[in-house]
């Protein structure tokens, strides 16, 4: 697959799971843990292929053209997965507690994964594509 296509598919991803995010935030609210709880499930393993794609693929082609310092940005960026991946293991275990403790997390995930999104979208995947299409043109 061409950076493009992966880029567009790895933006798409974004949207589903904004859109998942979404549905944990309106199950909570409505106190359907059930629900919110089998969406962060389906979540984590989308999220999970997720940042193995970036990071093999987006985070690789900037730190061969550009070496570690060059690429401080994305990596910044992508040391963020971490704390995405923890917080929402911590809001699948707090899917069965009051509605109150899940709704302060769930919301701290949104901030989070928001913030995230934004600067993959708008800083990190253009910087690569234009380093994969200047260094295979």
């Amino acid at each position: 697959m061409e950076l493009d296509e992966l880029v567009s598919v790895l933006i798409a991803e974004h949207a589903k799971m904004k859109e998942d995010l979404t549905q944990v935030r309106q199950a909570t609210f409505n106190k359907d843990f059930a629900s919110a709880s089998r969406i962060l499930k389906e979540l984590d393993q989308m999220f999970r292929q997720h940042i193995a794609d970036e990071e093999a693929q987006v985070l690789r082609i900037l730190l061969d053209a550009y070496g570690v310092e060059g690429s401080e940005e994305a990596i910044v960026v992508f040391r963020q997965h971490r704390p995405i991946y923890e917080l929402v293991e911590e809001v699948k275990k707090l899917a069965s507690l009051p509605v109150g403790e899940l709704a302060g997390d769930e919301g701290r995930l949104w901030r989070l994964f928001e913030d995230h999104t934004l600067a993959e979208e708008s800083r990190i995947f253009p910087k690569a594509i234009q380093t994969f299409k200047e260094r295979t043109s």
